[in-house]
């Protein structure tokens, strides 16, 4: 029997704070990706490493995508530890998911019984909210840095006359509504897939499933895609604003 939920499962608790499945597996997903950036910074000048150089064309490429965006390298360069942390914890974090073994394999007895101890981060609204709020933040700090503060508070309030005070305030609401966008768009994707996963695998656990999971990869690198490139062109469009 399966079990299915739209929240995440307390599994055990640290200094009488309690850990979800999602956070743990989150803190997996940090340290892998710790480890590969410091492997990556003794050893970048390694050729032969396939990892090495897997780590160097994708940064390379999201570089690259940065530059056709802003049009400007030295903006790129502000922009991309950004884009590219974004996109790469989420589509390690959705890949991670889907190794052999990992979703639905590991258990701990807790009071409630038997809980998976790793869950996709991403299925749990909680992480997609707070990978939101980063972006969001992140794309007010580029264009406070880019426009200055006054042009900024331009954008928001602005009491040249009625039209604009009025769009002003449809700026506000429409910063506040991606917050809404970039978080159930990821979590819902995610948790669908994750669902239709674990339905398949119970229903006709061995070569079914296979082609899913191979269409689930391939949801997950777009979702990572789609995360950072909306990100990336939000800061643009932000730093573009009140600059005529």
């Amino acid at each position: 029997m399966i079990k299915i939920g739209l929240y995440p499962e307390y599994i055990f608790s640290v200094l009488g704070i309690s850990i979800t499945n999602t956070f743990f597996t989150s803190v997996l997903v940090m340290i892998i990706l710790v480890i590969l950036g410091v492997i990556f910074y003794f050893k970048k000048t390694d050729r032969k490493s396939v990892i090495i150089n897997g780590v160097r064309v994708i940064v390379f490429e999201l570089l690259k995508l940065t530059d056709e965006v802003t049009q400007d390298r030295k903006l790129s360069k502000k922009i991309l530890p950004l884009i590219a942390t974004f996109f790469l914890f989420i589509v390690s974090a959705n890949l991670l998911a889907l190794i052999p073994g990992f979703l639905g394999s590991f258990f701990v007895n807790t009071p409630l019984g038997k809980l998976s101890i790793l869950r996709s981060p991403n299925s749990d609204l909680t992480t997609t909210v707070a990978l939101a709020l980063f972006s969001v933040i992140s794309i007010q700090f580029f264009s406070i840095r880019v426009l200055g503060l006054k042009k900024y508070i331009g954008r928001f309030l602005n009491f040249t006359n009625p039209i604009n005070f009025i769009l002003g305030f449809f700026e506000i609401i429409s910063e506040s509504v991606k917050i809404l966008s970039f978080s159930f768009r990821l979590f819902g994707n995610v948790f669908a897939g994750e669902v239709l996963l674990l339905v398949v695998a119970f229903l006709i656990p061995y070569i079914i499933p296979l082609p899913f999971m191979i269409l689930e990869v391939f949801v997950g690198v777009i979702q990572a895609f789609i995360f950072a490139i909306l990100t990336l062109s939000f800061i643009k469009t932000s730093t573009m604003k009140n600059t005529t």
